[in-house]
Formats: structure tokens, sequence, C-alpha cells
């Protein structure tokens, strides 16, 4: 019997082990993005500090932030998006802060033909640094630059669509608050954490393959001794 038995045996303890390693990975990967999560809600609800400060942290998502300086007279870019479940865009105005730096303000959802104009001259700003740098998804179709027509956050060609310098930071834009300067005719929710968080999801199914393999190579020991034991 051992013979017969022990090569299932060594298969299923070395997929056991497979499976309960990654399960309790899933579960520390879940304690970190749960404490991720925490802090970048905890920084929202902050008061706004400069831009430059914000930089210095080494995940700047939910930063708030108060910066001052002007819009640039080069047209909002338009990315598709949702208004009161109907097709609408996010408006991102270039913007130049007093100290230099080049970055995109996404002042708020706007439907077709819904003015879009910038307000004029030195402004100080308020809202929450966002960073899209997870590329185009696979259903995304392609951005159009030409007709203005954003259907992916693709950050870096569009500073260069706006005449922007490269980004100071990979996939950053600053997300105004509700009712700040800046989002004047324009609708804007409140900021929320958006960090995917399925990790307990995958933990639960690596655990529960474990379990299935744990029960089936039990039912192949139980059988084949109950067989054995029938021929002897």
């Amino acid at each position: 019997m051992r013979r017969a038995v022990w090569p299932v045996l060594l298969a299923a303890g070395i997929g056991l082990v497979i499976l309960l390693s990654l399960g309790v990975w899933q579960v520390q990967r879940l304690s970190e993005k749960q404490a991720l999560i925490a802090e970048i809600d905890q920084r929202m609800k902050a008061e706004p500090v400069s831009l430059e400060q914000a930089l210095t942290l080494e995940n700047v998502e939910g930063s708030k932030v108060s910066v001052t300086g002007q819009f640039t007279p080069i047209p909002a870019l338009k990315k598709i998006a949702t208004l009161r479940g109907g097709p609408g865009f996010d408006v991102l105005s270039p913007f130049v802060t007093s100290g230099g730096s080049h970055i995109l303000v996404l002042r708020g959802i706007a439907g077709e033909g819904q003015p879009t104009d910038t307000p004029v001259g030195e402004i100080t700003l308020k809202g929450i640094l966002r960073v899209h740098n997870k590329g185009q998804g696979r259903f995304d179709p392609d951005n159009n630059v030409a007709t203005n027509q954003w259907n992916w956050w693709d950050i870096a060609a569009m500073h260069g669509a706006a005449g922007l310098n490269p980004p100071i930071k990979s996939g950053l834009i600053l997300q105004l608050l509700p009712k700040s300067q800046g989002t004047e005719t324009l609708e804007m929710e409140l900021p929320k954490v958006s960090l995917r968080n399925n990790h307990l999801g995958y933990a639960i199914t690596w655990f529960g393959l474990a379990a299935v393999l744990a029960v089936m190579a039990a039912a192949f020991v139980w059988r084949l001794r109950k067989e054995q034991l029938a021929a002897s």
C-alpha cells in the first residue's frame, strides 16, 4: 500500500504547501492594503500641505494639498466619464504653480456643451493628489489626441498635448475638492480611496483549493485502502 500511496501523498503535500503559502501571502497583503487605505483616508481628512511637502512622501496618493499658480490658456482635456448615469467627461486643465511645477488639474465632470472655462489670473487651489499609472486596459480604446478624446489615463501624453513639462511624478494629477475654486460650472464628487483590495477573496480561494485538495487526497487514500482490504 505504501508504494501506491506515497506518490499521491507527496504530490498532495507539495500542493497543500503551495496553496497554503499563497493564502497566507494574500492575508498579509490584505493587512498591508488595509493599512495603506487607512493611511490615505487619514491624509484626505487632514489639513492641506504644500505640493512640495506632499512630494516628499513615498506614496503621495490621497495627499491633500494647497497650490497657488495659474491655469494656462490651453483648452481643457476631456476624458470619458459618466455624469448622473449618462455620458460626460472629466475636465482636466493645465496648471503652472508659482514655483514652476506643471500639473494637470481635474476640475470636475461636465456634460456635452457645458462650459469648461478656467479662472483667469493667480488662484489658490485645494485638492487631492491622485496617481493614475496603470496604463491602458485590455478593453480601453486608444486615446485620440487630435480630437481631444481620452479613454484612459495617459498622464505623460496628456501633459504633452497640454503643452506642459513632463509630470513631476509618474501619473500624478490634482483632483479638486467639491466647491473649491476652479470647479465653477462643473460637478465634483468628494474624492474617495480607489485602491483595489481583492486580497480577502484571493485568500479564501487559495485556502478553499487547499481544503479541496486535502479532501480529495484523503478520499483517494481511503478508497485505495478499502479496495486493498476487500482484495485481501
